[in-house]
């Protein structure tokens, strides 16, 4: 098998906060005539991604991504994070949902208040989280099934602190460098 090796020109920002060490990033553009690859390396984390056809110049095309497309490619696809926060809300709402549809009686939504709010007290979230709500007597007339459990999710706090901190004043660069 035969490989072919060239070499191109790729620029680096370097994106300082001026707050010491924090909030520091270096961002590696590579780009095409209609394409660009990202490759930055934070304080918050490695982010990278390669759109093969961005539909334009590659720094305005750039310059014109939402935080939730930005971040998705960035992050490969993993921004959102169980946010174990949210369950609670979820486990209530789901326990009013039951009672309200007759699938739990008056003294069982208050067990399964009480309980299974306790559970996320116990173990706030991960797999022994999930097993102790499953393994509920009153799982079944709460949830339903599996798909029914709580399962809110946030976007990563470091692809947000990455998209404030850094993105944010690596495009600002960008658009003046087009100005």
């Amino acid at each position: 098998m035969s490989f072919t090796v060239s070499k191109s020109q790729s620029e680096l920002y370097q994106v300082r906060s001026g707050k010491g060490s924090l909030a520091w990033g270096d961002i590696t553009l590579i780009c095409g005539k209609e394409s660009v690859s990202v490759m930055a390396t934070s304080d918050y984390g490695t982010f990278d991604h390669h759109w093969s056809h961005c539909g334009g110049e590659p720094k305005s095309f750039l310059c014109n991504l939402d935080f939730q497309y930005a971040m998705k490619k960035l992050t490969n696809g993993k921004l959102y994070t169980p946010d174990p926060e949210g369950y609670e809300k979820e486990i209530k709402d789901s326990i009013i949902d039951s009672r309200k549809g007759d699938g739990l009686t008056r003294a069982q939504a208050r067990t399964a208040w009480d309980e299974m709010l306790s559970i996320q007290d116990e173990y706030q979230k991960g797999d022994l989280f999930f097993h102790a709500l499953y393994e509920h007597e009153l799982f079944d007339k709460v949830f339903g099934d599996c798909e029914g459990m709580p399962s809110a999710t946030q976007p990563d706090p470091c692809a947000v602190d990455f998209w404030n901190d850094v993105w944010t004043p690596f495009i600002n660069e960008l658009e003046k460098e087009a100005a």
